[in-house]
């Protein structure tokens, strides 16, 4: 028992890990992305540089240590300034700054003002005397920004999980191409399709387990209803125990059906993956190429970027849903080599089509912009609202100890908002194209779990059907009905006479014997079940045989007579004469008989 808990505990916690991993996964990608500010492992001064090697060091460090991808963007700073534009003078905006034309201010006297500023909001330990940059040119500047470049891998791929997401984005993309005519969302509609009809046998087991549940159902409610109405512990327990052997004596595990909902999430997981990042999946380009793409995008504009803000980690789909327009990225000044990131970005052929009636759905739905994306979270909550009471008519619904009916339907309610309204929530953090999907697979799904629920059926019971699976589960069940040993030993007047002749005598005689035979046996067997013995039987003996009682050998004559009432008159008088004549003539008949038999 204790080895069943044990593995009870260890799948709910197995369970429970993966749905952590599911919620963590998406919370992480709805941030927007920032590349990781990283410095070179040795540093040497600019050949026409003023700056020491340890004085670039310590400004790097300064810029490092007061780097925040959402407040104070020291390293986009740091490349503004080396185009011309000071990030730090009041009144900056951002969204004015053109990332293909260098700006008009001075580029050292910019970077000062960056680094001044680093300083002032860098911790006591961080900060640093501000005589290090103050002899700083452009050729300074310019390895400073140098030191924080990174090289872009444009050739290696993941390991194997990797691989096989890439080659799931490669069949969605043959898919997308010949099945759904360039279109995105069809082909991940018709993805969805092959989805489900893939898990179908895990959704057939599902479906014979919960077949075998509900015929469970009867005999699971005589036991709860034994104990129906006692709450303590004890009882409770001992409730449980007797539903746990049920469950064994009838080779079904609770725990069964629980395969295909794990397998979901690793599924939702992948999938998730694959549609927010076509550029990595689908189109077969690198991690690195799909990561330097989103920093390119993401970077402010006055440092060369596009000034972009991604809803998820590594969303591609929104950068490509708006055109292949990312020639700058040759010259960021983020990458060493922004040359060959665009090359193999010019060898993508052919980008799916991310509209719908020219909605861009590879945009994220908000309320800043009023569209036709807002239409997807209300037909998500929509959809999931009534495929969520739609599956539970399909479904066996678990018995809950303790709880009313009008609480377990408040609890379902509760259910049928909640879990929509969560949907639709993260139908504002994801592109739209994914609540697509979403919306799609649920609707799939109903349609699969009706489906198997009309051909596999589950059973219905009637009250009668729950009456005696409670007499069974008291050990009350009907017996069934027992042959008599006499079945074939009749009486018959078809024999009556067989016994008067010489041809059927002996088989008469076996038959008698054989009857009496039976009737002994059966005389004998109820005198073991009756506690008072056997009742004693009156046999027909003529008078005078041994075994008669006393009583019954008198002669009728010696009866006393009866004696007539002391006055009798009138026609009542008559009457009990005529009786008491009447009742001695048997008298004289049998003293003329006893006579007869003297002589």
């Amino acid at each position: 028992m204790k080895i069943k808990q044990k593995t009870i505990k260890g799948r709910y916690f197995a369970a429970t890990l993966l749905l952590m991993l599911l919620l963590s996964l998406l919370t992480g990608c709805f941030g927007g992305t920032t590349p990781t500010l990283t410095m070179a492992s040795t540093i040497s001064p600019a050949e026409d540089g003023n700056m020491s090697a340890d004085e670039l060091q310590a400004a790097g460090n300064l810029l490092a240590a007061v780097y925040d991808p959402t407040n104070f963007d020291s390293h986009d700073m740091i490349i503004a300034a080396l185009r011309g534009y000071d990030m730090t003078a009041a009144g900056f905006d951002d969204s004015l700054a053109d990332p293909n034309t260098p700006g008009a201010d001075d580029p050292v006297t910019a970077a000062k003002n960056v680094l001044t500023r680093a300083n002032e909001r860098a911790a006591d330990a961080a900060k640093v005397p501000a005589d290090t940059w103050a002899d700083m040119n452009e050729a300074d500047l310019q390895r400073l920004v140098d030191i924080f470049k990174i090289t872009v891998d444009t050739a290696t791929m993941g390991g194997a999980i990797d691989a096989i997401q890439r080659w799931i984005g490669g069949c969605l993309n043959w898919i997308t191409r010949y099945l759904g005519f360039g279109s995105y969302i069809v082909g991940i509609c018709i993805f969805a399709v092959i989805i489900e009809l893939l898990m179908l046998p895990f959704a057939i087991r599902q479906q014979k387990n919960s077949i075998r549940q509900a015929r469970l159902r009867p005999k699971e409610m005589a036991i709860r209803n034994k104990y129906k109405g006692r709450t303590d512990q004890p009882t409770m327990q001992k409730m449980q125990k007797e539903i746990q052997d049920l469950y064994q004596r009838e080779n079904y595990s609770p725990f069964s059906g629980c395969l295909p909902l794990l397998l979901q999430f690793p599924i939702i997981i992948v999938l998730y993956n694959i549609v927010v990042d076509p550029l990595h999946y689908v189109l077969g380009q690198t991690s690195g190429v799909s990561s330097a793409l989103a920093s390119y995008c993401t970077a402010a504009r006055a440092a060369g970027g596009l000034g972009e803000v991604l809803q998820s980690q590594n969303g591609t789909i929104e950068l490509l849903s708006g055109g292949m327009r990312f020639d700058g990225i040759s010259n960021f000044q983020y990458f060493t080599n922004g040359g060959a990131v665009l090359d193999s970005l010019n060898q993508i052929t052919s980008v799916p089509d991310f509209n719908i009636f020219g909605q861009n759905f590879g945009l994220t739905p908000s309320f800043s912009r009023i569209d036709w994306l807002l239409l997807v979270p209300v037909l998500t909550f929509v959809v999931y609202f009534f495929s969520m009471r739609l599956n539970r008519k399909f479904m066996v619904q678990p018995v809950q100890d303790g709880v009313s009916d009008r609480q377990v339907a408040c609890s379902n309610t509760m259910m049928d908002v909640s879990m929509p309204a969560m949907s639709t929530f993260f139908t504002f953090l994801v592109p739209g194209i994914v609540g697509i999907y979403w919306m799609f697979r649920s609707i799939v799904g109903v349609l699969k779990t009706f489906v198997i629920s009309k051909i596999m059926p589950l059973p219905k019971f009637t009250e009668e059907d729950y009456k005696a699976a409670a007499r069974e589960m008291a050990g009350k069940a009907p017996k069934k009905p027992v042959k008599s040993e006499r079945a074939g030993l009749v009486r018959s007047l078809h024999h009556i006479d067989d016994e008067d002749f010489d041809d059927t005598r002996e088989q008469a005689l076996a038959r008698k014997a054989a009857m009496e035979e039976q009737e002994e046996r059966e005389q004998a067997a109820k005198a073991k079940k009756s506690p008072f013995g056997a009742p004693a039987l009156k046999k027909d003996r003529k008078p005078g045989e041994p075994g008669r009682n006393a009583e019954d050998a008198k002669p009728a004559a010696e009866a006393p007579a009866k004696e007539n009432p002391p006055e009798a008159s009138g026609e009542d008088g008559q009457a009990e004469g005529s009786k008491q004549t009447e009742g001695n003539k048997p008298t004289d008949a049998a003293e003329g008989d006893r006579n007869n038999s003297e002589v």
